[in-house]
């Protein structure tokens, strides 16, 4: 994990048909341990999330166009292009949380050999479980 004096990298991201672009920031995602969650949407979708502040994603293009799933407790918004029907990130519905999940497999040129992940069983911790 990364520590608070390591320097943050800006990373640019997009969907598969490039109709929704951002941009975001976090620490060298060679330092970060990736998280690979086995829950029913991270399984569904192809989730890798790392966590940066929700300050720190800027949109370039199609801020409009991203739509929204929310399920379970209705609590995280998991966005994706509808266009292409990519799974981007995942956003609190509650104001005060800082961070969000982003999904590293919409970075541009992402490497994803050469990530550390770290595994996450939220197949089973997840409250309450939702399998459909």
């Amino acid at each position: 994990m990364a520590d608070s004096a390591t320097p943050e990298v800006w990373y640019e991201a997009n969907c598969h048909c490039a109709a929704i672009k951002y941009k975001f920031k976090l620490p060298p995602l060679e330092s970060l341990e990736i998280m690979n969650c086995n829950c029913s949407i991270c399984t569904k979708n192809g989730y890798f999330n790392v966590y940066p502040k929700r300050k720190d994603l800027v949109y370039i293009q199609g801020e409009d166009s991203v739509k929204g799933y929310l399920f379970g407790k209705k609590v995280y918004m998991h966005k994706f292009c509808p266009t292409c029907g990519s799974s981007l990130f995942v956003e609190p519905e509650m104001d005060d949380v800082e961070i969000m999940a982003l999904n590293v497999r919409m970075i541009k040129d992402i490497d994803l050999d050469m990530l550390k992940y770290k595994k996450f069983d939220g197949k089973t911790k997840m409250y309450p479980p939702y399998n459909p």
